[in-house]
């Protein structure tokens, strides 16, 4: 991955033809013309091209608008004719775009341009990108429009960090991309590839993100030359994350860890493990080990039997404050709304007492809603009220 802050240089002109190439699809594709914020950089041929601030940001800042390049069924189709061997090369898919996407050669060139993580595995046509690579490369999707996916050109040029700089948001199919914090010109803006990533030490988000994505992930948080003892420090952090997840899902049922997506995970690093690591011998599991890990079990379930029928209260809203704490020392604050959403309903059933008050957390989710997602007064009052 590019580096955190590596500045730009004269150099960089070449590369920022990629926005200017493209400023048709670019300005097709967004509400507002917002690339005055960052460039488009060519890193390396390892790391392919980047964004970084082209000026000075302030955290909250709204940095980019877009909406996708193609959506949908548009992309759904594009995937069931891949998979019926319909869409057999590089040419079927740029048909494909002009005759079903609507999309011109400049728009399509601006397409290829994209990151295929694939580009070098196709049998048939080696180093040649497919439509449906750089869809599986760069496409996005949540629980709106049902979790079709989409895909976004700008966006995609952003690089990840598992301690990112720029989150985002979703309204309706539009992404909104802003500041967490503040930004230096020429820094490299990143965001997070994986929204619960931030639940996994350093070794499982690298064999997971090389896996699903194809990249050795070498961001801040994952850099080898990091102090051991920091590493560690960071390490038990999200450990401590991981525990606080859990306690809250089973409090009050938030859906801060999700257990699908852990299976998910577990399967792409057993993946990875098998073809990076020689498999070693597993220790026999005895009796004593069964007894033991039966006596956890019932343990646990007498806690979470217990913890259902504890009032919510002030310990709540330390569980909840101590995970925004966590989030905040390891640079991975970027999905905070639910977060101080849920802070708020806590803090609103402990009652009156609750420290911090549930108008802290009030003004903490109004005042970022308003830039992740564009809402004004009344709009982003309602959303805090209603309950996900």
């Amino acid at each position: 991955m590019p580096p955190q802050n590596q500045a730009l240089t004269a150099d960089d002109n070449d590369s920022n033809n990629l926005l200017k190439g493209c400023k048709k699809t670019l300005d097709s594709s967004t509400s507002t013309e917002t690339t005055e914020h960052f460039q488009v950089k060519w890193f390396s041929d390892w790391e392919g091209y980047g964004c970084v601030a082209s000026r000075d940001i302030e955290r909250y800042t709204l940095i980019h608008i877009e909406t996708p390049f193609i959506k949908g069924d548009q992309i759904s189709n594009a995937l069931k004719l891949h998979n019926n061997g319909q869409l057999t090369s590089q040419l079927d898919d740029t048909e494909y775009l002009k005759q079903m996407c609507g999309k011109s050669d400049e728009e399509i060139e601006c397409f290829w341009q994209l990151h295929d993580q694939y580009e070098h595995k196709y049998k048939e046509q080696p180093s040649t990108k497919r439509l449906w690579g750089i869809i599986s490369s760069n496409s996005f999707e949540n629980h709106e429009k049902n979790f079709q996916k989409r895909l976004y050109m700008a966006t995609s040029r952003f690089n990840h960090s598992c301690s990112p700089n720029v989150a985002y948001e979703f309204f309706g199919w539009t992404i909104r991309l802003y500041a967490m914090r503040e930004i230096k010109a020429g820094d490299t803006l990143c965001i997070s590839y994986s929204d619960v990533m931030y639940h996994f030490p350093s070794e499982k988000r690298q064999k997971y993100l090389l896996g699903a994505f194809n990249f050795d992930c070498a961001c801040n948080a994952c850099d080898s030359s990091i102090d051991p003892a920091m590493r560690m420090k960071s390490d038990d952090n999200r450990e401590r994350l991981k525990k606080i997840a859990i306690e809250l899902k089973h409090r009050v049922n938030a859906t801060l860890y999700s257990s699908e997506f852990c299976v998910q995970v577990k399967e792409v690093v057993d993946r990875v493990s098998c073809v990076r690591e020689q498999p070693q011998g597993e220790r026999e599991v005895t009796e004593e080990d069964k007894l033991r890990k039966r006596e956890e079990l019932r343990e646990k379930a007498r806690l979470r039997k217990l913890s259902k029928v504890t009032p919510i209260g002030q310990s709540d809203i330390d569980l909840i404050s101590q995970y925004i704490a966590l989030l905040e020392e390891e640079n991975i604050n970027f999905d905070m709304l639910p977060i101080y959403k849920l802070a708020y309903h806590i803090s609103w059933k402990a009652g009156t007492t609750s420290n911090p008050p549930r108008e802290y957390w009030e003004e903490k989710y109004l005042e970022l809603v308003r830039c992740a997602k564009g809402f004004g007064e009344s709009a982003a009052l309602a959303s805090l009220q209603n309950i996900d």
